[in-house]
C-alpha cells in the first residue's frame, strides 16, 4: 500500500525514472535524481537550525528550482511550510511570520515582478537590518523567527547567506535525514497557504500530506497525466493550482515545466519548444495573452492534447475551437479544501468539461443551500455552495471567529460561492455570493455579465463591479480588456449588453483597461471599484 505523503511520492518517482527529466525552467533543467540531491542538502542544512516537526518553514521567492526544492525539504522533514504570496506587502508579510510562528524563512536574492525581497523583509520586520549575518536572530516582533536564508550571491544584515546555509549540511548525516523522512506520516501538517487576503488579513489553511498527495492522484487521473507527459503550468509556487499540478505531474514520474515569471513571449516559446502535451493556465488571465499574442499558432504546439482554465462557457468554447486537438477543461477550486474539490474527467463530453465544474473528488460531500436560511435547496436552484469530506480543512490557523462563521458543527464548509448541483451531482459555478449585485430588488451575478460581455468580438477580459446608485440601490459597472487590434467605444458596449441582457443587468458605466490590479492570480475588484468611485465623486461607504 502506497504511504500518502510527499517524500514517499518522490521517492516512487525517483525509482522509477531518475534520470529523466523532473523539473525544467528556462535557466535550469533537473533530473528527478538532480532534483532529489538538491532536496536532501536543503533538508539536511534545515535539520542543522533545529527545525523540527511540526515547525513552520516560509518560502518567499519567485518560481525556480530552489522554490520547489526547499517546498520539498520542507515537507521531507515534518516541518509545515508556508509558500507566501511574494504578493504580499509588508503589513501581510508580517502577519503571516508572526502568526504562524515561523521559525525559518527561505528567501531568495532574485528580484522579480519588481519584488525585492530583502527589502521587503527590512519593511516588515525593522529590528533585521541591526542583526548581524549568519547568526541566529532575536527580533521582538517575531519572537519564534530564528533565521532568515537569503540564497543566491547575497550577504545582507540579518541573514544567512547560501554558502552558510549548504556548510550547515556537514552537521547533520544522510541517515539523520532517512530517519526523518522515514517517520513522516500522512497525518502531519505539511503545507499551510494563507488565503490572499483582498478584504482582511491572510488566513492560514493548514493541510496534510494525505490531503495534499490524495488531490494530486485525483489530479493526475481526471487530467489524464501519463507517464512521459510534459506539463505546463506557469502559476506563482505559492498557489496551489501550481504545487497541485506540479505534484500530480511528479505521480507519474513526467515533467513540470514553468517559468519564474509569466510572459505571453515566454510561455508561448515553452509551450512550443518543449513539446508540452499538458497545460494548466488555470485563468483566463494567463491564458488570454498566449491566444491573443501575434505569434500565437495552435498549429506550432501539436501535442497539446488538453488544458485547464476556469472562466465562463462561452470564453472555453472558443479556446477549444482554438486547439481542436486538445479537451478543455474547468475545475472548481478553494483554499479551504485542498486547492480542488470538484473537477470534470478528461473523457468527459464538451457540455461538462467546461460547461460544468465536474464532478466532486471521492470523499467530497457538497450541498447547495440557501443562502439565507441554511437550508438544502433542490436539485439545480442556485444556493450557496457548502462541502464536507476528507479534503476540508479542520478550521483557520489561530482563527476561531472566522473558523465558527465559516464551519458549522459538523464540519460543513461555506464556500462563500453561489452554485446549483443538478440531478447527476455535476456542480455549476454561479459567481461569489459577495459577488452578486443587488439591482433594485433583483439578483444580479457578475460571472454572468462578465460572460456575456467576453462573446463580444473586441473583449478578451471582463470584471464587473457593483456601483452605488440612489434609485436602484447599486447598478452594474464593467471593466474590460479588449484584444489586440480591436477597438470599441464604452458605449456601444453598453448597446451589446442592451441587445442581450436583462436592463437590470446591463452596465451603467464601461472602463477599457490594458493592466489589472491582480491578487495572486484573481483580479482585485475592490481596487477596480474603488478607482471608479473616486472618479465619479462617489464615497466608498
Amino acid at each position: 500500500m502506497q504511504k500518502h505523503t510527499i517524500p514517499s511520492l518522490l521517492q516512487r518517482a525517483l525509482a522509477a525514472n531518475p534520470d529523466s527529466e523532473a523539473l525544467v525552467f528556462p535557466e535550469l533543467r533537473l533530473s528527478y535524481r538532480q532534483l532529489d540531491e538538491r532536496i536532501r542538502i536543503f533538508a539536511r542544512a534545515l535539520l542543522a537550525l533545529e527545525i523540527d516537526r511540526g515547525d513552520t518553514v516560509g518560502i518567499l521567492m519567485p518560481n525556480s528550482a530552489d522554490n520547489v526544492a526547499c517546498f520539498l525539504a520542507a515537507t521531507s522533514i515534518g516541518a509545515l511550510c508556508i509558500p507566501i504570496n511574494s504578493r504580499f506587502k509588508a503589513r501581510e508579510l508580517g502577519h503571516v511570520i508572526t502568526d504562524s510562528g515561523m521559525k525559518v524563512l527561505l528567501t531568495s536574492d532574485i528580484v522579480a515582478e519588481h519584488v525585492d525581497f530583502s527589502g521587503r523583509l527590512n519593511e516588515a520586520l525593522p529590528e533585521l537590518s541591526a542583526s548581524a549575518a549568519n547568526q541566529a536572530l532575536d527580533i521582538a516582533s517575531a519572537p519564534n523567527l530564528n533565521y532568515i536564508v537569503m540564497l543566491g550571491n547575497s550577504h545582507i544584515a540579518g541573514m544567512m547567506d547560501e554558502a552558510c546555509f549548504v556548510d550547515m549540511c556537514a552537521k547533520t548525516t544522510e541517515q539523520q535525514l532517512q530517519r526523518r523522512i522515514d517517520a513522516v506520516e500522512p497525518s502531519f501538517p505539511a503545507m499551510m497557504l494563507y488565503t490572499s487576503g483582498t478584504t482582511a488579513m491572510p488566513k492560514g489553511c493548514p493541510i496534510n500530506h494525505e490531503q495534499i498527495i490524495c488531490v494530486s492522484l485525483n489530479i493526475a487521473e481526471r487530467f489524464g497525466i501519463q507517464d512521459g507527459d510534459r506539463v505546463w503550468n506557469a502559476l506563482p509556487l505559492f498557489h496551489a493550482s501550481s504545487l497541485l499540478p506540479m505534484l500530480a505531474t511528479f505521480s507519474k514520474a513526467s515533467t513540470f515545466f514553468s517559468l519564474m515569471h509569466f510572459s505571453a513571449d515566454k510561455a508561448l516559446a515553452q509551450l512550443e519548444n518543449e513539446n508540452i502535451t499538458l497545460a494548466w493556465p488555470a485563468y483566463n488571465t494567463i491564458w488570454q495573452p498566449i491566444l491573443t499574442h501575434p505569434k500565437f499558432s495552435a498549429e506550432k504546439i501539436p501535442l497539446l492534447r488538453g488544458l485547464l482554465c476556469v472562466g465562463p462557457e462561452e470564453t472555453l468554447a472558443v479556446m477549444e475551437k482554438a486547439f481542436p486537438q486538445a479537451k478543455i477543461m474547468s475545475c472548481y477550486g478553494i483554499t479551504e479544501c485542498t486547492g480542488l474539490p470538484i473537477m470534470p474527467w478528461y473523457t468527459d463530453s464538451a457540455k461538462v468539461r467546461y460547461g460544468t465544474c465536474g464532478l466532486p473528488l471521492d470523499g467530497v460531500q457538497v450541498q447547495i443551500r440557501d443562502a439565507e436560511t441554511d437550508l438544502p435547496v433542490p436539485a439545480g436552484t442556485r444556493g450557496a455552495l457548502w462541502l464536507s469530506g476528507r479534503y476540508v480543512i479542520e478550521g483557520y490557523w489561530n482563527d476561531p471567529v472566522k473558523t465558527a462563521e465559516c464551519f458549522d458543527k459538523e464540519g460543513w464548509f461555506n464556500t462563500g460561492d453561489l452554485a446549483s448541483v443538478n440531478d447527476e451531482g455535476y456542480v455549476y459555478f454561479h459567481g461569489r455570493l459577495k459577488d452578486t449585485l443587488k439591482v433594485g430588488g433583483e439578483n444580479v451575478a457578475a460571472v454572468e455579465v462578465e460572460a456575456f460581455l467576453t462573446t463580444h468580438p473586441a473583449v478578451t477580459l471582463s470584471a464587473v463591479v457593483g456601483v452605488p446608485d440612489a434609485k436602484y440601490g447599486e447598478v452594474p459597472a464593467a471593466f474590460v480588456e479588449l484584444r489586440p487590434g480591436q477597438s470599441v467605444t464604452e458605449e456601444e458596449l453598453i448597446e451589446f449588453c442592451r441587445n442581450g441582457l436583462s436592463g437590470f443587468k446591463v452596465p451603467r458605466f464601461v472602463r477599457m483597461v490594458t493592466e489589472w490590479p491582480m491578487s495572486a492570480t484573481k483580479i482585485k475588484k475592490v481596487d477596480l471599484q474603488a478607482a471608479l468611485l473616486d472618479e465619479l465623486g462617489i464615497a466608498s461607504s
